[in-house]
């Protein structure tokens, strides 16, 4: 493998900020505390950051990523300098031995029991290879493979080595310098203590990509199990021989008790005590007892590599150990005309203090960190912090890319607002703005705005609505057929925060209007996250994270989808008049070029728009 000495700075010069990034991180990581960047995309946070560790000579650094789609650009950087690395996602993924099961038929406990019963019966032939092979071998076939994929690079493990990419890559964690996860790894107990409890994390430096995700941070922790599921474990008990018994007495109070929590409307959320299920809490492990031997009789009656093992009582254990916790609550939800019982931490500090507090030092790096003292507030850690703010430390300089900002003071979302005149106005100004080159991204509030306002849309555009299960891949395949594509998203999901559509260094996404401003909708879940903060906060504070920060959070990274590079260009409208005014404005600190306050000064203001965008 590679060795500490690397090529140096990979690039020509540093860019301004890159430095002083550099230098923040070495004396932090030296002092250790806490690092926090505030830079866009396209700043150069990553190779500055690296740069800084490497200075620092810090012996193990464990790199947090939210998806498997951003552990590319990380692996992109690290062989530029020449380091060695391994990497760390879910290993249902790339499983060579299921590889013909569909990957959304299983649960990620189906799968790991599934892989479990597998090695020790010794069926596995990946499994056995990669006990056996030296982590040379498999730093080889990873170093030589030009494709920064690392979905690509763990296939090639197996392909090329016949060895199990998630256990090669996990032993190979040991000997590497860098190692790049997703975060569960680090922040799911049971999951560090399966796989990464080999570090000595006084001696470590972790680095969080994307660092505003924390104050969402108690999602990661989030199990939910619907009736149906329930009923499954029911038939599953009886067709394996359980019927009349303990267990099936156990699972049937469950379900009289989850049943009788049901919500009466649709759409619904309401919090309930844990406590009803207390009783279910006492039998788990008789409960883990059964599913293991019902799974050994369907592993024994169905095993081949095309069949998709499922035990329900498997996915219910997890559910109940979830509320075991002292820090978990529960919510019943009947959302999409689905009953669902909702197990999830309401304090983010409860899942990332430990965490974050025990290591040498964090990196905490994002292109829209919450203002404010998020991390001694909202992750309640006390460690000395340090930080960098582009805008502020380097003014025009610390910008990437060149925009132009247009507010519309004539409409808005605001509740008293609301109505089929507001709705046909935004419209208007929807369908003018259609007419620019490039892609659109319209993002709203909510999916029944979307709904509302999407409809007025003219029939002359191509676009997209996206729902609760529309996929990146499905939105860039139709942007690749479609270069004017509007795609009408919404505020917080997973194209607002994820998309990337680009081509030859540059985003394809020329024009972002924000329709409304994105708050939190308050129900039942934002209710219960305000109580419990704000025990902690204060009610004014708890606030001002959950919903001003949170609003503030959502339209920065929608907004971030039209300037990737530094050659980048585009254009914001932000239809709202209370962008012109209060805590927001405040909070975006953005310039604004252009202010209209009725149709005809919109209109007017359309052929800049166009030149801006040619020129």
């Amino acid at each position: 493998m590679s060795t500490w000495e690397n090529k140096g700075f990979p690039y020509d010069e540093l860019r301004p900020g890159q430095k002083e990034i550099s230098d923040l991180v070495k004396d932090a990581v030296e002092k250790n505390s806490i690092a926090i960047i505030n830079a866009p995309t396209g700043f150069g946070k990553t190779a500055a950051v690296i740069k800084g560790i490497i200075e620092s000579k810090a012996e193990k650094v464990l790199w947090l990523v939210r998806t498997v789609n951003e552990i590319d650009p990380i692996i992109r950087e690290l062989k530029r300098f020449n380091l060695d690395y391994s990497f760390l996602f879910s290993a249902k993924r790339t499983c060579p031995l299921f590889k013909n099961q569909n990957d959304n038929a299983i649960s990620s406990e189906d799968f790991w029991e599934n892989c479990r019963l597998a090695r020790i019966k010794g069926l596995c032939n990946y499994y056995t290879k990669s006990i056996e092979i030296d982590n040379k071998e498999i730093w080889e076939v990873i170093e030589k493979m030009e494709t920064f994929s690392s979905i690509e690079q763990a296939n090639a493990i197996a392909n090329k080595i016949k060895s199990c990419p998630f256990f090669s890559l996990a032993e190979l964690s040991k000997d590497t310098r860098f190692i790049i996860a997703t975060y569960p790894y680090y922040f799911k107990d049971e999951i560090f203590e399966r796989v990464l409890d080999f570090l000595d994390l006084e001696k470590s430096v972790v680095v969080v990509d994307e660092a505003h995700s924390l104050m969402n941070a108690h999602s990661i922790l989030e199990t939910s199990i619907t009736l149906r599921d329930i009923e499954q474990s029911l038939s599953e008990i009886k067709e394996y021989g359980y019927s009349n018994t303990e267990i099936e007495k156990i699972i049937s109070n469950l379900y009289n008790t989850a049943k009788d929590l049901k919500p009466k409307l649709d759409n619904a959320v309401r919090r309930v005590e844990k406590e009803k299920f207390n009783e279910s809490l006492n039998y788990v492990d008789i409960i883990s007892d059964v599913a293991e031997e019902i799974r050994d009789k369907k592993f024994q009656k169905f095993y081949n590599l095309n069949y998709s093992i499922k035990v329900y009582l498997t996915h219910l254990l997890s559910w109940l150990l979830s509320l075991k916790n002292d820090y978990s609550y529960l919510f019943v939800s009947t959302e999409d005309s689905i009953y669902r019982l909702i197990s999830t931490p309401l304090d983010p500090s409860e899942v990332v203090n430990k965490p974050l507090q025990k290591v040498k030092s964090a990196i905490l790096i994002s292109g829209t960190i919450p203002p404010g003292d998020f991390v001694g507030e909202m992750l309640n850690i006390n460690k000395e912090r340090v930080f960098f703010d582009a805008e502020i430390m380097l003014g025009i300089k610390g910008r990437i890319g060149k925009s132009l900002t247009i507010v519309s003071g004539d409409v808005s979302t605001l509740y008293k607002t609301r109505g089929e005149s507001m709705y046909k106005r935004i419209s208007y100004y929807l369908n003018q703005i259609g007419k620019l080159e490039g892609i659109k991204l319209f993002v709203y509030p909510s999916y029944e705005l979307m709904d509302k306002i999407s409809k007025g849309l003219s029939n002359q555009f191509n676009y997209i609505n996206e729902g609760k299960n529309t996929s990146l891949e499905e939105v860039i395949n139709q942007a690749s057929k479609n270069d004017g594509l509007i795609i009408n998203a919404v505020a917080g999901g997973k194209i607002t925060e994820g998309i990337e559509i680009t081509d030859n260094g540059r985003s394809k996404i020329k024009v972002i209007t924000i329709i409304g401003i994105p708050y939190p909708q308050r129900d039942a879940y934002l209710t219960a996250h305000e109580e419990i903060l704000s025990k902690r906060l204060g009610l004014s504070k708890t606030k001002y994270y959950l919903y001003k920060v949170a609003a503030y959070v959502r339209i920065k990274q929608a907004l971030g989808r039209a300037i990737r590079f530094p050659d980048d260009k585009g254009v914001y409208f932000l239809l709202d008049y209370r962008y012109l005014y209060g805590e927001i404005k405040k909070l975006l600190r953005l310039k604004y070029n252009k202010v209209t306050k009725n149709i005809d000064e919109f209109n007017k203001v359309m052929p800049e728009v166009v030149n801006f965008l040619k020129d």
